[in-house]
């Protein structure tokens, strides 16, 4: 009879809640990476805002990730 441990489900994150290290760590960091990342790419293109605005807010961001 072989007998194998169910692993622990990751659940999804609610409203001003976040997951303990300690969480992480028991689920394995890969697999909580591989369920909480999302599988499609962030576009930055915001529908509501004219080009300009888009151009700025680009601007902001990079500045940002500069750390500036």
């Amino acid at each position: 009879m072989e007998t194998r441990k169910k692993l622990d489900e990751i659940p999804p994150l609610r409203r001003g809640q976040s997951y303990k290290p300690g969480d992480i760590k028991r689920w394995g960091v890969e697999r909580f990476f591989e369920a909480v990342i999302p599988k499609t790419p962030f576009t930055r293109q915001f529908p509501d805002f004219t080009e300009e605005e888009n151009r700025r807010m680009d601007e902001l961001l990079a500045e940002s990730d500069r750390g500036a």
